[in-house]
């Protein structure tokens, strides 16, 4: 039996004896699951901002555009739901609501969905008008996460530029009003950002206003997703760590609109593609052996010629 351990995860090619199974469950340690976890589908390419902490806009190719066909996608989120999926989020690397089709695809899987399974998506909520809000809301989405940087004027659109900072605050308020006025209990709603230095002054504004609406606030640390633009911006507020450890490879899919699955959120210049879903299954590709044979460097430090090598974070302390 091959196991290589790295935390949680390790490789296994053999059934697994009763007595590894029990140490196993004292350590917390388990195999690398056969079906991911949670699975981000990109159905439409591209976003309308140009955020300070993000690599879209900076890649050093460009990398192609256009949306995901319908019959790939239903073919996608099919073989997701015959599997233990637990989060379907059907963005990536882009904007998800420059997709109109949006909500009939949620739709389709809320539809579906067996108990436990949760629907989520990112926005940054410019493209979130009144009528998108309710269609969104009717979609049976579970979770709505809106990223909006900052509460004063100067320091949003510092952050995220390119977007209006009274346009996207009212579309928010409007949303958060007619989720109120049509009674339903989801999607639930947070507002996340990154830490940066841009934001750190706001942090207690930043908590107070959403609180006082009854909005959940997320602050995650900054990554700099393998992108040297961001890493040289100074919007660390600590110093830049190596990614020692993510759970990205062991539990996450990455589809493309193409249906190529990528390796990471964080590889946005996609330059290890593990597999096509178009024509093979998200499972094939999965358990390939390119994605093994990734996941094995991973696990033994070789990260060399891998996104992994230049993806830095700051501690979550900092």
């Amino acid at each position: 039996m091959l196991r290589k351990r790295h935390k949680h995860f390790y490789l296994v090619d053999q059934k697994q004896s009763f007595h590894a199974r029990i140490k196993d469950k004292i350590t917390g340690s388990r195999p690398v699951p056969s079906f991911p976890e949670d699975v981000q589908i990109q159905t439409v390419t591209g976003c309308n901002a140009s955020c300070a902490f993000c690599p879209n806009g900076k890649t050093c190719r460009q990398l192609p555009s256009g949306s995901m066909d319908s019959s790939l996608f239903r073919k996608i989120i099919d073989e997701c739901l015959q599997n233990p999926v637990k989060r379907i989020s059907p963005y990536l690397m882009n904007e998800p609501l420059r997709d109109r089709n949006l909500p009939e695809k949620i739709r389709y899987i809320a539809e579906r969905k067996p108990p436990g399974l949760s629907i989520k998506i990112n926005t940054n909520a410019s493209l979130l008008t009144a009528k998108t809000a309710r269609a969104i809301i009717g979609s049976n989405l579970d979770r709505l996460n809106i990223s909006f940087h900052g509460i004063s004027k100067e320091t949003y659109e510092r952050s995220m530029q390119g977007l209006r900072y009274e346009q996207v605050l009212s579309n928010i308020n409007t949303f958060l009003e007619t989720k109120s006025m049509m009674g339903a209990d989801r999607p639930a709603v947070a507002v996340t950002m990154v830490k940066t230095t841009l934001i750190e002054p706001e942090i207690q504004r930043i908590r107070q206003y959403w609180d006082d609406k009854g909005v959940e606030v997320h602050i995650q640390p900054l990554e700099n997703r393998t992108a040297r633009s961001i890493t040289e911006k100074g919007l660390n507020t600590g110093t830049w760590h190596p990614h020692r450890w993510c759970k990205r490879l062991f539990t996450q899919a990455y589809i493309l609109h193409s249906g190529d699955m990528v390796l990471c959120c964080a590889d946005w210049e996609q330059t290890t593609i593990l597999g096509n879903v178009r024509n093979m299954s998200i499972e094939e590709v999965w358990n390939g052996e390119k994605a093994r044979a990734v996941r094995q460097r991973f696990l033994s430090g070789d990260t060399e010629g891998l996104p992994c090598h230049s993806c830095l974070k700051q501690r979550r302390n900092s």
